[in-house]
């Protein structure tokens, strides 16, 4: 019997990308899966166009409402144990700002179980194009960054064969279930951004190995949900990068990297960006640092 995949996709304001998300799902050659719809409370039409679309697909979902937006974070968590508890062999972790070729789903999970996997992600191409957004990922020891492999090339084959990776986005991304037993969920720490870094950081750490499978395609509407570089994205970028580095890196790295990333700040950024940018780049890192201390606080209070 075919395993059950739980699918998990958090909603804040995507109202025009959800038709072709459920429609390339309701069109895969894997259909033993059930769609977990999280809404993070959206203020645009994103939870009555969900249940539009819910009665209307040949594959089951269920839509959980949550009263507040409780961030990318929390909002994968509460799907996840759903799909958990409904008892999903696997989850698969999926932004709605994406189109999937119609094998996507089985390519991948063929990918997994012929490395033997805990995690698998595939070729993701920038929406309509046959540029790459991800072909995986990779972290550079100079930055401390993780950073998606081939972003923006043009796909001439350079990144055709199933291998092992260091890193990868969640924004499609397929794990088997007992891996959270293991490491545990995503830290609600993050909101958004670098929580899926953690997550597979942890993972890979445990000995847990994340493959990439090119035969399983995705095409990503970048930036639908909070904006390329907008003020949201530069301050929980940079505060998570620094508190994702005192959290993971030693005490030494996490200080050279937080430093690399400040000088870029001080000597390059603040010509760039508008000064009110800046600032909040600025605050943000922190913000970071407050949120780690928060966190070892909270740690050895044993809460």
């Amino acid at each position: 019997m075919k395993p059950i995949i739980g699918i998990v996709t958090v909603l804040y304001n995507s109202e025009s990308v959800l038709e072709d998300f459920f429609s390339s799902l309701n069109i895969q050659t894997y259909q033993n899966f059930i769609l977990y719809v999280v809404d993070n409370k959206s203020q645009d039409h994103s939870l009555p166009i969900s249940k539009r679309l819910s009665a209307t697909t040949q594959f089951k979902s269920k839509v959980i409402e949550n009263k507040e937006n409780y961030g990318v974070a929390k909002g994968n968590n509460i799907g996840i144990e759903q799909a958990l508890n409904d008892g999903c062999k696997y989850v698969l972790l999926s932004n709605n700002d994406v189109v999937i070729e119609n094998n996507a789903i089985e390519s991948l999970l063929k990918g997994l179980e012929l490395h033997n996997a805990r995690m698998a992600v595939p070729k993701i191409y920038l929406y309509d194009t046959t540029l790459f957004w991800a072909a995986g990922g990779y972290f550079k020891k100079i930055t401390g960054r993780n950073y998606h492999r081939g972003r923006n090339e043009l796909d001439v084959g350079q990144y055709q064969v199933d291998e092992q990776i260091e890193t990868a986005p969640t924004c499609f991304m397929l794990i088997r279930s007992d891996i959270f037993n293991e490491i545990g969920t995503m830290d609600e720490n993050y909101f958004v951004y670098w929580d899926d870094t953690d997550f597979v950081y942890r993972a890979t750490s445990h000995g847990f190995p994340l493959w990439y499978i090119p035969e399983s395609i995705v095409y990503h509407k970048e930036g639908t949900s909070t904006g390329l570089l907008s003020d949201f994205s530069v301050r929980y970028f940079d505060r998570n990068l620094v508190y994702f580095s005192l959290k993971n890196y030693s005490k030494q790295y996490a200080f050279y990297v937080i430093c690399i990333h400040l000088i870029y700040l001080y000597l390059f950024l603040i010509f760039k960006w508008p000064f009110s940018k800046w600032k909040i780049g600025n605050k943000a890192y922190i913000e970071g640092l407050k949120m780690f201390q928060t966190t070892i606080k909270k740690d050895h209070a044993g809460l």
